[in-house]
C-alpha cells in the first residue's frame, strides 16, 4: 500500500454517525466494515442547503469529464500539496469537498522484506474525519456515480515511524470551513496539515488485514 491511505474501518451505526456530525440519521442502510478498501462504497458526509447529510460514494474518484468510468484511473488518494495542479482533483477541491468518517485506519510499515500492518485510531473520542473530495459523474443515460477520494499529507511524528504519508484528518472546528462551498482554496490549504500525534494511537495488527476478503473485529486487535 505504498504512499497511500488504502484501508480503514467504519463501525458506526446511523444514530452515532448522525450525533457525531449533528445531522439527521441517514435513511439508507449503513454497512459497517473493518477492512474498507478502494472500489467499495463508503459513507461520506457532504453539505446541503439544509445542513450536513450522509451519502454513499464509490471510493476512487471519477471526475465529471471522464468518458467511461470503467476505463479511467480512479485515484483513491489525492496529495494535499498538488490539489491545485492536478486536473483530476482541481475542480473537486474548489467546489466539492466532503468528510469521510472513519473509526480508524491501517498503514503498513516496511520491515526488511516484510510489511507489518498497524491500526491507527483516535486517542480521544471515536472518530476520525478524513478530508475528502467528491465528484458526481453523470452518464449519457442519466445515471449518476458519486465518488470520493481521501487527501493525504506529510506524516506526524507518530506516523513517520510507520509510513511516509498519512490521511488528512480534520479536527471538529475545521469541519465547517472545509465543507463551506464559498471557501477559497488558499484558505483551505491551511487545513491540510498533519493531525497532532497526541490525538492518535497505533498498534501492530495481524497481517490478515492485507486480504480484503477478511472483515471482522479481530482485524483491529493488537498482536505481539
Amino acid at each position: 500500500m505504498g504512499g497511500m491511505c488504502g484501508r480503514y474501518t467504519f463501525t458506526f451505526d446511523a444514530k452515532s454517525l448522525a450525533e457525531a456530525f449533528g445531522m439527521v440519521p441517514p435513511g439508507f442502510q449503513i454497512v459497517k466494515g473493518y477492512n474498507l478498501a478502494p472500489g467499495q462504497h463508503v459513507v461520506i458526509v457532504r453539505p446541503e442547503r439544509s445542513g450536513l447529510v450522509a451519502d454513499v460514494a464509490f471510493w476512487g474518484l471519477i471526475p465529471s469529464w471522464v468518458k467511461d468510468p470503467n476505463t479511467s484511473p480512479r485515484p483513491i488518494n489525492a496529495r494535499a500539496e498538488t490539489l491545485e495542479e492536478k486536473p483530476t482533483f482541481r475542480s473537486a477541491f474548489r467546489r466539492k469537498r466532503c468528510l469521510v468518517p472513519a473509526s480508524g485506519f491501517y498503514e503498513w510499515q516496511a520491515q526488511g522484506k516484510t510489511k507489518q500492518p498497524f491500526y491507527i485510531q483516535p486517542s480521544e473520542g471515536d472518530l476520525f474525519a478524513f478530508a475528502g473530495l467528491l465528484e458526481d459523474w453523470q452518464g449519457p443515460d442519466g445515471e449518476v456515480m458519486v465518488s470520493t477520494c481521501i487527501i493525504t499529507t506529510e506524516p506526524n511524528a507518530l506516523m513517520a515511524g510507520i509510513h511516509s504519508r498519512m490521511p488528512v484528518i480534520l479536527p471538529r472546528p475545521a469541519w465547517g470551513d472545509w465543507l463551506d462551498p464559498a471557501a477559497q482554496t488558499r484558505d483551505l490549504q491551511r487545513l491540510l496539515v498533519p493531525y497532532p500525534s497526541e490525538l492518535m494511537r497505533a498498534h501492530p495488527v495481524s497481517t490478515a488485514v492485507g486480504n480484503v476478503r477478511n472483515d471482522s473485529p479481530e482485524l483491529i486487535l493488537p498482536v505481539a
